[in-house]
């Protein structure tokens, strides 16, 4: 098993997560503040580092900031352990390169589940990276050039366009593959005045969009009463995998729900094109989704979900890119004659 090192500055939740961690078989090292946690992290190099984000003086994105500017310590996975009312820092640490996060209160066997993962996925990376030095080194460093050369025009025109866009106001985007994830988390309206509905619907669709943004959706509208976000798939900023970032999204909206409530969420990938709407008079900027074949389909993959009674649909496609991270039910059609599939839940570590 692993080396993990905790850094927790609550003493009932140390020894909770301790315990379930030793009890799975880790040798577990404790720091109960960000500063004794890198002293111990510099000294030992863990095989694994799960951190709390709210700590006195040096917060857990403190922690993973400089864990990931030191050469030693910056390949060791991050896990972070965070509550969802802390909405506007919650993307930071996945942004600098936290490798999961888990809310709390978890239970103890799904931090068991993401230490499990993340040395895998870790593994994975490792394995590849030596494969991938093997061969002719003088080949090897021709291509090295040339991709740096590439990469140096790329960086420039981003740049240029960057600040094209921040002189100018916002612009149309078109992705010839986004991930779609259609959501109605109101489900059957009961029976219940306006204005109760009113804040229901307001509070429902705050939590959704934090839960959103904060797995690195690119963009969340509104789509009637239900929500609609769009995940582009930003490589730079993001080191998960976006159709995984999708599937968490997913799972984290339907967990967020009682399960009495009639809940949908549906999942499918193509090509998505927003255009920018500006209002000259009153200052406003913001896109609006255009109809296409992308939104057509995940809308009836929606609808299928309700008339399956499913929490979680996807297209045949991307359950299909998903087989290895979920665990798949039933399937069916949808009223356009594409082929939905149940997703149950995100499959366990191997």
């Amino acid at each position: 098993m692993a080396a993990v090192l905790l850094i927790e500055d609550d003493e009932a939740q140390r020894f909770v997560a301790r315990f379930a961690l030793k009890k799975a078989g880790h040798e577990v090292r404790e720091a109960g503040d960000g500063v004794e946690g890198l002293r111990v992290a510099r000294e030992e190099r863990p095989d694994v580092i799960v951190c709390d984000v709210m700590m006195p003086a040096v917060t857990g994105y403190d922690v993973l900031a400089q864990l990931r500017a030191d050469p030693v310590l910056a390949s060791v996975p991050v896990i972070l352990l965070t509550a969802m009312s802390d909405r506007k820092h919650m993307r930071q640490g996945m942004t600098a390169g936290a490798d999961d996060y888990l809310t709390k209160p978890y239970r103890p066997d799904e931090l068991c589940e993401a230490v499990l993962a993340v040395l895998a996925r870790r593994q994975v990376q490792e394995e590849a990276f030596r494969s991938s030095v093997s061969g002719i080194v003088e080949s090897a460093l021709e291509r090295q050039k040339e991709t740096l050369g590439r990469h140096y025009e790329s960086q420039l025109q981003r740049e240029i366009n960057k600040r094209w866009t921040q002189a100018h106001g916002a612009t149309d985007l078109h992705y010839a593959r986004a991930f779609l994830l259609l959501a109605d988390l109101i489900g059957d309206t009961p029976a219940e005045g306006e204005t109760a509905l009113a804040e229901r619907v307001k509070q429902v669709q705050q939590a959704a969009r934090d839960t959103l943004y904060l797995f690195g959706a690119t963009q969340v509208l509104p789509y009637g009463p239900k929500l609609m976000a769009v995940f582009a798939g930003d490589a730079e900023t993001m080191t998960t995998p976006v159709e995984v970032r999708v599937l968490r999204a997913a799972v984290a909206l339907a967990k967020s729900v009682p399960r009495e409530r009639k809940v949908q969420v549906a999942l499918h990938a193509g090509p998505v094109a927003l255009v920018a709407m500006t209002d000259g008079l009153h200052g406003d900027q913001g896109h609006a989704l255009v109809p296409g074949e992308a939104v057509h389909a995940v809308g009836a993959l929606e609808e299928a979900a309700a008339e399956q009674g499913w929490r979680i649909a996807a297209s045949a496609s991307l359950a299909k890119a998903l087989a290895d991270q979920a665990m798949l039910g039933r399937h069916a059609r949808t009223r356009r004659g594409d082929d939905g599939v149940e997703v149950l839940g995100i499959a366990p570590a191997s």
